[in-house]
């Protein structure tokens, strides 16, 4: 007879790279990431945090105790899920320690710098779709499974709003209640950070854009504030400001600290 449904547990030896734990060590199993806003390869469990990143916790049974006293917010939203999938650009907030973290990349990998309470406020996502919907309004649908509707009356309003908003543009949204602060086009001498490939977390002006036909052809020159140029694909790059960063990004220091209390040595 064959199962049937999703499989609840992940083997230690298949997890992602983004995961700070051991492969061949510990046990047989890992938390698996429950279905939500980002792909399992592009998350972390919110258990994995709570227990092997920040240390709240020495096992699953103290994390599912923290979580049940409602104290732990993602995205300005209580989350009770240990296996909740936290991804890139999401900010974590504890309440009980006025803790406050955004999910950010550095070298093929996901860490959590420390932020302010103003700026745990807000976010940046990208669009990756634009459609129209029910009786003719238009929906953007973002990176993290978030989607903002626009009401339109009009064929001229319909048009301004296709004509403003592209896919891999960036929006910078408000928590929880995601209204649109700020719009960053996907143009020259706008400020990206690389979020996948080789390069991941590496950030800076975009100088030049190269578009081509076919899954990541086209391509980004980007000029780091060391004066560096990375080439990297087009579907890679998050807008995240205009001449800076809109968010405070860590510095490789701090990030090499992080790495060294939180990941594994290799094995």
């Amino acid at each position: 007879m064959t199962k049937h449904g999703q499989r609840k547990q992940l083997k230690r030896i298949a997890t992602p790279r983004l995961y700070p734990v051991p492969r061949k060590k510990g046990g047989k199993y890992v938390i698996k990431p429950s279905p939500g806003p980002h792909p399992a390869d592009r998350c972390i469990p919110l258990g994995i945090i709570l227990r092997n990143i920040l240390g709240y916790a020495r096992t699953l049974r103290e994390v599912k105790k923290i979580l049940n006293q409602r104290v732990i917010k993602v995205d300005g939203r209580i989350i009770t899920d240990y296996r909740f999938p936290v991804g890139m650009m999401d900010v974590l907030e504890l309440t009980r320690t006025e803790e406050y973290y955004r999910i950010v990349p550095f070298k093929r990998r996901l860490v959590l710098h420390r932020i302010s309470p103003e700026e745990a406020k807000y976010k940046i996502v990208r669009i990756i779709g634009k459609r129209y919907v029910t009786n003719g309004h238009i929906q953007l649908n973002l990176e993290d499974g978030r989607n903002i509707l626009f009401k339109v009356n009009s064929e001229e309003e319909r048009r301004k709003i296709l004509d403003t908003y592209f896919v891999g543009d960036s929006l910078k949204i408000s928590l929880p209640d995601q209204k649109i602060l700020k719009h960053l086009r996907l143009q020259k001498k706008m400020y990206g950070i690389i979020t996948a490939g080789r390069h991941m977390g590496v950030h800076g002006i975009l100088k030049e854009i190269k578009k081509m036909f076919g899954p990541r052809a086209s391509t980004v020159l980007i000029e780091t504030p060391m004066g560096e140029e990375v080439l990297t694909a087009l579907e890679y790059i998050l807008i995240i400001g205009e001449e800076r960063p809109e968010i405070t990004l860590p510095s490789e220091e701090e990030i090499e600290e992080i790495m060294r209390r939180s990941w594994p040595m290799p094995e």
